[in-house]
C-alpha cells in the first residue's frame, strides 16, 4: 500500500499563505514562493529538516522520509480519498541530496530531458522513459500521458497526466489519476513539485491499458489541464 506524502507524518510548521492583489487572480505567497491559485482557500506548509534514509532503502523507507520543503496547498482542487493532496511543493536539490541520492537522481535526469526538450533534441511526444515525480511514491508509476514542456516565471518543467494503479479511479469522490507538473527553478537549486488530483467521468473505472491517451477529450478532465498549467505558468521564486 502506498504510503501518504511526507506531510501526513512529519512534524511541519503550518502558516497561512499570504494574498497579493492582483487584478484578475488571487495570487499567494509562501515564503519566497508566489503564485496565482483561485481563491483564498490556501495554505503553506514548511518542514524545517531532513531525515535521512540510507544507501540501498526500498522504496516505502524512502517514501517515508522527510524532506526539507516549502508547500502551498490549494484545498478548491481537493478529492476526498486521494492519496496526494492538492500542492505544489519547492525542494532545494541540497536537501534531496541530504536525504537520499535516490532523490537526487531522478532530479537530475529531469534536468537532462528539459535540456534536451529545449535544445529540440527531443519532443516532448517522443519521450520513452520515466519521468521523475515527487512527492516519492513506492507504488510504480503506471502511467504518464500528454506531456508538455510548461515554464514558469524562472523554472521549467514537464507536465503530465499519472497514474499508479492500473485501475482509474477519477470521480468525485476519490482519484488516483493526477496532473503533474515536475520542474526546476533555472539557477538550478530548485526541484518543483505540482500535483491536482483529477476527476473524469468517461475513465472511472477503466484500465490504463484500455484508454487511447491521445485521444482523450481533454474538456473531459476536471480541472481542465489549460487552467493548472496557468497557475504553474504564474510560479515565480524570489
Amino acid at each position: 500500500m502506498r504510503h501518504r506524502f511526507f506531510l501526513l507524518t512529519a512534524m511541519f510548521i503550518l502558516l497561512f499563505a499570504a494574498p497579493v492583489s492582483s487584478q484578475n487572480n488571487i495570487r499567494v505567497s509562501c515564503r519566497s514562493f508566489t503564485m496565482n491559485v483561485p481563491s483564498e482557500n490556501v495554505h503553506c506548509y514548511q518542514i524545517e529538516d531532513n531525515i535521512p534514509v540510507t544507501d540501498g532503502a526500498s522504496p516505502e523507507e524512502i517514501a517515508r522520509a522527510q524532506i526539507a520543503s516549502t508547500s502551498i496547498y490549494i484545498s478548491d482542487f481537493l478529492v476526498s480519498g486521494s492519496v496526494i493532496e492538492p500542492q505544489v511543493t519547492f525542494y532545494l536539490l541540497d536537501d534531496l541530496a541530504k536525504t537520499s541520492f535516490s532523490l537526487l537522481d531522478p532530479a537530475m535526469r529531469l534536468s537532462e530531458m528539459i535540456s534536451n526538450l529545449q535544445a529540440g533534441d527531443i519532443t516532448a511526444d517522443s519521450l520513452n522513459e520515466e519521468i521523475p515525480f515527487l512527492p516519492f511514491q513506492a507504488e510504480p508509476i503506471t502511467i504518464q500521458a500528454l506531456p508538455a514542456l510548461i515554464s514558469c516565471i524562472n523554472g521549467t518543467g514537464l507536465r503530465t497526466v499519472t497514474a499508479f494503479q492500473e485501475q482509474i479511479k477519477s470521480n468525485g469522490n476519490e482519484s488516483n489519476l493526477y496532473y503533474s507538473w515536475q520542474g526546476l527553478s533555472d539557477d538550478g537549486k530548485y526541484y518543483i513539485s505540482a500535483v491536482f488530483p483529477l476527476r473524469s467521468v468517461s475513465l472511472d473505472g477503466k484500465s490504463v491499458s484500455s484508454v487511447e491517451w491521445n485521444e482523450l477529450v481533454l474538456s473531459d478532465l476536471l480541472p481542465s489541464l489549460d487552467q493548472l498549467d496557468y497557475y504553474i505558468s504564474s510560479i515565480v521564486i524570489e
